[in-house]
């Protein structure tokens, strides 16, 4: 038991050292539900490739231009009491740099759209085809370590 522990006191984090970490507020556009949740992004560049990592979990890839990052999920599987749905993400931003070129209007350091699109679907209430947009603003926190 002991040395379980020792090991999970020396595990790594699974974000590479110096990712970009932004506060992402994630919220339904108008008309479109009441969602709103807060997530930490953690952005890793690789030339003008680029891994967003939720959490532990690298959750999107994309590419950055300039001040533009576009990125996209792989398909996710969920339960729904109307049977199995599959959908993917995409998404794109104006992101601040580390350096803080002046890429975003106002005091946001991240502002973009991202949106679901349901690519497969067993439940009679969500049509193949239907996406869902969210609007997203957020801050730059620091580089990790």
């Amino acid at each position: 038991m002991l040395s379980f522990l020792l090991l999970l006191a020396c595990e790594t984090s699974k974000i590479p050292a110096e990712s970009q970490h932004f506060t992402v507020e994630v919220s339904a556009r108008e008309g479109e539900g009441t969602y709103a949740e807060s997530f930490d992004y953690y952005l890793s560049f690789d030339a003008s490739s680029a891994i967003i990592y939720i959490g532990e979990d690298a959750f999107a890839r994309g590419t950055v231009t300039g001040c533009d990052l576009t990125y996209q999920s792989v398909v996710v599987g969920q339960d729904t009491d109307g049977g199995d749905v599959k959908w993917q993400l995409f998404g794109q931003a104006s992101i601040e740099s580390a350096e803080g070129d002046p890429c975003v209007d106002g005091d946001d350091d991240w502002a973009g759209t991202e949106w679901f699109e349901i690519v497969g679907s067993e439940d009679e209430a969500i049509a193949v085809g239907q996406q869902y947009f969210l609007d997203t603003h957020g801050l730059y926190e620091g580089e990790t370590e």
